[in-house]
């Protein structure tokens, strides 16, 4: 688990500063298409057990399924919200 410290990390000033910015936006933007990848991919799973539920239609797995895909969702949303805001600024 990571834990939140006093200790600053050193600062680069300079021209490596912008160089610095655009490469941690780079990770963090491919850092989050990974994790909207993933998430997709697992909706995509709750859907179709959801699916198969409501075919059999067998009402247990029908709730289970769906409080499945509403988890995923509510997810993808949540991490959608983190993206669009600065992170720091979080409540961890």
């Amino acid at each position: 688990m990571y834990l939140k410290t006093k200790q600053k990390m050193p600062t680069v000033d300079g021209p490596f500063k912008k160089a610095e910015d655009n490469a941690h936006q780079f990770a963090f933007n491919m850092l989050y298409a990974h994790a909207l990848e993933e998430s997709i991919r697992l909706i995509d799973i709750a859907q179709r057990a959801y699916d198969k539920a409501v075919e059999d239609e067998d009402i247990y797995a029908i709730t289970q399924k769906k409080a499945e895909l509403d988890f995923c969702l509510k997810n993808l949303r949540f991490s959608s919200i983190a993206a669009a805001t600065d992170v720091d600024e979080l409540p961890l």
